[in-house]
């Protein structure tokens, strides 16, 4: 039985649905927003690795793996560790993200890889934090056109940067070849080509061969001219995998009625043995008693001298 996951956002005004399907022969799938699970929710209130989906025999089932926040099937939160099993129509709520399960075949249905729907869940959560850079883009770190910034906005296109031409990026740079390297933005990422021409495309200081994947902070080197790449997208999710969870606070508990005992003391049984506890001695800083009385004996000593002199000369 093949199981199928569609996850939304709740404060998604698009209402954008992301959709995974997993074969029958998966005995696990995590749910989190760490890098590297099955399902990823890239949200500061979701843990690491919040839930876990087990197959065993013919049904799965959901388990809160210690989240911070917990996990909630159906409305109804589910205890820490505890295999609740799951049915179609079943609806998990984790963090702000709602993950309906379905169990039935449709013939509709188009999954997407784990790493296109993280990229644009996290580009979605950007825009939704208020105005910045979401889109992948190339800086300009030297030559003429320093500071110039290539956007890197549509998907499936092939943006060319060279000297001159028709080309989205042209460099004055006279190491340039006319069109001197392509990238393509796709639902992975962006890719680099070298179009062939000399001096080779480099990235981080080494040949870029066939298409190379781009990661935030990379170098490209195009003849004598630096360029700096780009993705906040992937810089959000780094973040996410390295902040600790944020825990959401629980709603407080009513006020218990007027005139009923308060419920954060337990009841008194009269039976229970008496509870002792042993108290640390305070550190000793003096017994102001022994002073007093060491005070009085000098004085004493000294009335009874004066005594015995004044007798003597009397």
């Amino acid at each position: 039985m093949t199981l199928r996951l569609q996850v939304s956002a709740l404060d998604d005004p698009t209402g954008r649905v992301f959709r995974y399907e997993f074969d029958d022969d998966r005995a696990q799938i995590l749910l989190g927003r760490r890098g590297g699970v099955d399902v990823l929710l890239p949200q500061p209130s979701v843990s690491l690795v919040h839930a876990r989906i087990e197959r065993r025999g013919a049904g799965y089932y959901l388990v809160d793996d210690g989240s911070t926040n917990g996990t909630r099937v159906n409305g109804v939160r589910i205890s820490a560790g505890r295999r609740v099993p799951l049915a179609e129509g079943d609806r998990i709520a984790i963090g702000d993200f709602t993950v309906q399960v379905s169990l039935a075949a449709k013939l509709d249905w188009r999954a997407e890889s784990s790493g296109s729907i993280a990229r644009h869940m996290a580009r979605e959560v950007l825009e939704r934090l208020g105005p910045g850079d979401t889109l992948p883009s190339l800086v300009v770190l030297d030559g003429p056109q320093t500071g110039v910034v290539l956007t890197l906005g549509e998907l499936g296109r092939t943006y060319v940067v060279g000297r001159a031409g028709r080309g989205d990026l042209r460099l004055d740079d006279v190491d340039l070849w006319r069109e001197r390297a392509a990238l393509v933005r796709d639902a992975e990422g962006v890719t680099i080509r070298d179009l062939g021409a000399t001096p080779p495309v480099l990235l981080n200081g080494q040949r870029v061969d066939g298409a190379r994947l781009l990661h935030d902070g990379d170098v490209i080197l195009l003849g004598g001219t630096s360029l700096r790449f780009r993705d906040p997208a992937e810089v959000y999710l780094r973040q996410l995998e390295s902040a600790a969870d944020d825990p959401v606070a629980e709603p407080p508990a009513a006020a218990p009625p007027t005139g009923a005992p308060p419920t954060t003391m337990p009841p008194v049984d009269p039976n229970a043995a008496p509870i002792t506890r042993r108290i640390a001695n305070p550190p000793r800083r003096g017994r102001p008693e022994l002073v007093v009385a060491a005070v009085a004996l000098v004085v004493v000593a000294l009335a009874v001298a004066a005594l015995v002199w004044v007798l003597r000369w009397w």
